[in-house]
């Protein structure tokens, strides 16, 4: 690409006007007078240019150098670092012997051939309290439902809104379920803003962006726009909940059909008052779950049973609960298996009787490992106004979120004859972690889930419970002996008061604390003639680097006497060779890259005939134009720089001459080519064997550190990784007081204060102070000169004014 015709200068932004009276091209005159300067600033310029290009390339360099210094030489806990004991460590440890299953083994090291585990004789365990038998009354039970009576049900539950945003229209169903209720108006609105926030519509919105439903004056209902619907069209359109909001869409032409009521403009209010009796109405049980579904889940699987038909329903009306039962429980035996569930009608004279459904073995017994869960059904069949009387989420276990008192729990009862006999006193009982005594109060009003946070929150315990095994579990934080659990009651309070606390968590929950166990186990060390004892408050621990897992016991009769001839469990330790193979593969390869780039910066000659570009030479050029040019400009900035040779020469010899014959015997060796300039390669075959051989040694050759006699002689050279180290920090180190050389001159991102602070940043800023200095000194010139060519252009005006006055006054002559 030639550049030879391009002008090397700039459009300078000269001020006023010139050129009018003397028909001279000012800017171009004052342009040239004050080159001289531009052509100093242009100068300035590239010099700066060139050196941010060769910061940027030191920067490639040390890049490159600090990453491989992090991995293998400067971070001893890196297990890839060439020095450490992570990389050269007996890390792989493994239990030997027929009692070896009893043990997990990790770690590294050095004695665990040392260390024999004779015998096992406890292990640790937290203190632990379980409650004895299901403290459920392991049945799903519905409320009372009487068939002749209008039942009360929320009329917007399961109808729907439309909604047209931008154009197109968004369905918003009413659902049923937690969270939402219609009883109210406040209830119904709350709802319905609720159904909109999870309703989702273009541009990664909600509905809820866009729309919410309030209160207005005089008890209407309104639809008001919110901020980010804009000035899009937003629109009523329809749905079956209009109607109970007080809504009715305009009437258009009988080919037009229905219209539409804008929320944008403020016209969607509604037309006549609402309040909560408006949201309410009544129907027969029969005409509330005709058709209807209920959604079962019995141990993880969810199926629907669907209800009979009105017509089915009105003709079994003289029993028409015992006509539900046994459908009920033909489509359960369909849909979960003959004997698994059970219906059960429970009163039924005069229509009035309640369902409960319990799980069975096929045989006809109970079954109290199964879970059966009413988790949902069609709108308006569960929940607080459902046709069944039922809560969601009702189950043959106990229900957390509930009272107490209606949580499903076997001995609620006695809980609740305790509030009535106390006039509804508080019921509070103890319980010691092992500490100190804690006081907890349950009142009328607690869930089971509120009294374990109570229980979680104050005592250093933690309770679950378990539904497949419907037991509270109730453990110390503390790990082995050092746990403690005890229930207790105020003194006097014995009577009523346990069997209240039995009814809550079990029949064994009063007693003598249970405490936790610690580990115990016999080792015997190499040499020792005798075993020691070693206790410990957890199954996993630490021995001399080993970590080692207990799993269980071994080695002691039933009466806890030890076992004579016993095998114990042996320890090998052996060094990861996979690991240390992989880890001198990816150094030789990253420290080769390393080479071939400084040796590449050193030795590629720049091209003088292409300096950097000036602002006004780029404009003259397409993109791919200056990023070809800069690509050679950017060519040669280190070449023969002498720092790069040093650090070259450096790479060169990491490698000791009087190692080099011991080196390649185990497959390392460093390339004899003058053009790879230290290159080192690798016999992967080689050096496997040498490991297996002799690991020692190798390792020596990267680990060992320079040594010296009396005299000052040298006795042992540095190994590999030191040498490395040395060259790393000398040209790279990011740490310290004092830098490495390249860091020093153009800073590094893992130095941040060495950014700022390198000499070529200051030479940089030097030339920012010339630039500028230089501008000022380019805009006085171009100030003085614009003063003179104005001077002049007045005084030809001057005389082009006399001149024509003159030729008037000469008649033309």
């Amino acid at each position: 690409m030639n550049i030879g015709g391009l002008s090397g200068t700039t459009s300078t932004s000269i001020r006023g006007y010139g050129g009018l009276a003397t028909g001279l091209d000012r800017d171009s005159l004052i342009e040239s007078m004050t080159s001289g300067t531009t052509s100093k600033i242009y100068k300035q310029q590239q010099k700066k240019t060139l050196l941010q290009w060769e910061q940027t390339a030191i920067r490639n360099i040390t890049d490159k150098l600090t990453s491989f210094a992090d991995k293998y030489t400067s971070t001893m806990t890196s297990s890839t670092n060439l020095s450490s004991e992570l990389l050269w460590g007996r890390s792989q440890i493994s239990a030997l012997g027929a009692n070896s299953k009893y043990v997990s083994v990790s770690g590294s090291a050095t004695t665990a051939d040392t260390i024999e585990i004779q015998r096992i004789k406890e292990l640790a365990k937290k203190a632990q309290i379980t409650s004895n038998g299901g403290l459920s009354d392991a049945a799903l039970e519905t409320g009372e439902i009487d068939v002749n009576e209008e039942q009360k049900y929320q009329k917007l539950e399961g109808t729907s809104i439309k909604i047209k945003f931008s154009n197109k229209e968004y369905t918003v169903h009413l659902p049923s379920g937690e969270g939402y209720d219609y009883d109210t108006v406040e209830n119904a609105m709350n709802s319905i803003n609720k159904a909109f926030q999870n309703k989702e519509i273009e541009g990664g919105k909600k509905l809820s962006d866009v729309v919410k439903v309030e209160k207005a004056d005089g008890g209407k209902i309104k639809f008001t726009a919110e901020k980010d619907a804009g000035s899009n069209i937003l629109e009523l359109t329809g749905g079956s909940a209009l109607e109970h909001l007080g809504f009715t869409l305009p009437e258009k032409t009988e080919d037009e059909g229905k219209g539409t009521i804008n929320i944008a403009n403020g016209e969607a209010v509604s037309s006549k008052n609402i309040g909560d009796n408006d949201l309410m109405g009544t129907k027969t049980f029969a005409e509330r779950i005709a058709g209807q579904t209920l959604n079962f889940t019995y141990n993880g699987v969810t199926k629907s049973i669907t209800m009979p038909s009105k017509d089915d329903l009105e003709k079994n009306k003289g029993d028409m609960l015992g006509y539900l039962e046994k459908e009920m429980q033909t489509q359960l035996n369909k849909e979960f298996g003959n004997g698994r569930i059970k219906v059960e009608l429970e009163g039924g004279s005069n229509g009035k009787g309640s369902f409960k459904f319990t799980t069975t073995t096929p045989g006809g017994g109970a079954d109290s490992s199964s879970v059966l869960t009413l988790s949902s059904g069609s709108a308006g069949m569960l929940g607080k106004d459902g046709a069944f009387k039922t809560q969601y989420g009702e189950s043959n276990r106990l229900n957390l979120g509930a009272t107490i008192a209606e949580s499903g729990l076997k001995g609620a009862d006695k809980l609740t004859e305790w509030f009535e006999s106390n006039s509804n006193k508080d019921f509070s009982f103890k319980i010691n972690d092992g500490m100190k005594d804690i006081e907890i109060t349950i009142t009328k009003e607690d869930t089971l889930q509120s009294l374990m946070d109570k229980i979680s929150k104050d005592a250093d315990m933690d309770i679950t419970y378990q539904s497949s095994s419907d037991k509270f579990i109730i453990t110390s934080r503390q790990e082995g002996a050092s746990g403690s659990i005890q229930f207790k009651l105020d003194e006097g309070n014995n009577g009523d008061a346990a069997e209240v606390l039995k009814g809550i968590f079990g029949d064994n929950i009063l007693g003598e604390a249970v405490r936790g166990t610690d580990a115990q186990l016999e080792i015997k060390r190499a040499g020792s003639g005798t075993t020691e004892i070693i206790t410990r408050g957890s199954n996993t621990f630490d021995i001399d680097g080993m970590t080692i897992t207990l799993n269980g016991t071994f080695g002691y009769d039933k009466e806890g006497g030890a076992i004579e001839d016993t095998e114990s469990i042996k320890f090998n330790a052996a060094v990861d060779e996979d690991k240390i193979i992989d880890t001198i593969k990816d150094m030789v390869k990253e420290f080769n890259e390393i080479v071939e780039l400084v040796n590449k910066e050193m030795t590629t000659k720049p091209n003088r005939d292409y300096p950097p570009l000036t602002d006004a030479q780029k404009k003259e050029l397409s993109e791919s134009e200056i990023e070809a040019w800069e690509k050679k400009a950017k060519e040669g900035l280190l070449f023969n720089d002498n720092d790069i040779k040093g650090l070259s020469n450096g790479l060169r010899f990491v490698v000791n001459s009087t190692d080099l014959a011991d080196l390649e015997k185990m497959g390392i060796s460093v390339s004899s080519a003058y053009s790879d300039r230290g290159k080192i390669t690798i016999d992967e075959t080689k050096l496997r064997a040498a490991l297996r051989s002799d690991l020692d040694q190798v390792k020596e050759m990267f680990t060992k550190v320079e040594t010296k006699d009396a005299e000052g002689n040298v006795v042992t050279t540095n190994g590999i990784a030191a040498n490395m180290k040395a060259v790393m920090d000398k040209y790279a180190k990011t740490m310290g007081s004092t830098k490495g050389i390249l860091i020093e001159r153009a800073g590094s991102a893992k130095s941040p204060l060495s950014l700022t602070q390198n000499s070529m940043q200051k030479k940089i800023d030097e030339i920012d102070k010339r630039i500028a200095a230089l501008q000022a000194t380019l805009k006085t010139e171009q100030d003085r000169y614009i003063k003179q060519f104005t001077t002049l252009e007045t005084l030809i005006s001057q005389m082009n004014s006399q001149s024509g006055m003159l030729m008037q006054f000469g008649g033309g002559y």
